[in-house]
């Protein structure tokens, strides 16, 4: 099986965010900015980081190929490639692309590392606070923060009522059918920084809120949305599976995704957001 070093492709990542996205926050222009879907924005910060991440891991790794958020956008037979033996580099330049344009510091970069059915690393960082979370496959979840790097954990929960979830933007059609009778939850800012909420420890990231979130809940799952913080989730006793109950498979990205503690936690939080996720899996 593939292996690489953590701390090389950390450095990297690191490197392109300050060179090809920081220069860019809060300084984007007329022209600067283009939309490649309905509500879905894409800056010239991404498309750089995008390929230059590309040529740089790549490079790290030969015989590895790409499926990135821009480079699906413009070609979405390269999906193809999470189903071959080859390793693949999954990347998310700029997760929170809306926030990064609206000057909001809850954005980050998410990459990971896949081959075949597994996924083998992972790392979301933050360009604004240089936080950067990784996991390895079998070496757990680790924050680099000011030089030290800290083992992280799932944080507890009761096993009752969630308190709190996050909430993907997408679903606020079906929460408003369901009404009545759900947890509270709040709607999340960015993939990258919902799950830094589930950790214990202090707030990840320079905008996340303090509170603890106690599941995530999304309907879309798209593979660089997810799959660098699901490996994360899982190196520090967390349990995922999409809204069917099956583990997730990032080629089917529209089967939705529950994000919780343990597997008791996701038990406990799928009956209590049932009536909306019966909703979401009925269109």
């Amino acid at each position: 099986m593939t292996s690489i070093d953590i701390v090389a492709i950390d450095r990297i990542i690191t490197e392109v965010a300050a060179t090809e996205i920081m220069p860019r926050f809060r300084q984007l222009v007329d022209g600067d900015i283009e939309m490649k879907g309905v509500d879905d924005p894409v800056t010239v910060a991404d498309k750089a980081a995008e390929r230059v991440l590309t040529a740089r891991l790549m490079a790290c790794l030969p015989g590895s190929t790409v499926v990135g958020e821009e480079g699906f956008a413009a070609d979405k037979s390269i999906a193809a490639r999470l189903a071959g033996d080859h390793p693949v580099w999954i990347i998310d330049p700029i997760d929170g692309t809306r926030n990064f344009i609206s000057g909001k510091t809850e954005f980050g970069t998410m990459v990971a590392l896949r081959q075949g059915a597994e996924t083998l690393a992972s790392w979301i960082h933050d360009p604004v606070s240089g936080d950067m979370l990784t996991a390895e496959r079998g070496g757990g979840t680790w924050l680099r923060r000011d030089g030290q790097t800290h083992k992280m954990k799932i944080a507890a929960h009761d096993r009752g009522q969630p308190r709190l979830g996050i909430i993907g933007t997408r679903l606020n059609r079906a929460l408003a059918a369901a009404k009545t009778g759900l947890p509270d939850f709040s709607p999340g800012s960015a993939a990258a920084f919902d799950y830094g909420r589930l950790f214990a420890g202090d707030a990840v990231f320079a905008g996340n809120a303090a509170s603890r979130a106690a599941f995530l809940l999304y309907r879309q799952s798209k593979p660089w949305d997810h799959v660098p913080g699901l490996l994360m989730v899982a190196e520090a006793g967390g349990y995922a599976a999409d809204l069917y109950g099956n583990p997730y498979d990032p080629r089917r990205d529209k089967d939705g995704l529950l994000v919780a503690p343990d597997r008791e936690s996701w038990q406990n939080c799928y009956l209590a957001m049932k009536p909306v996720i019966d909703i979401l899996i009925s269109r």
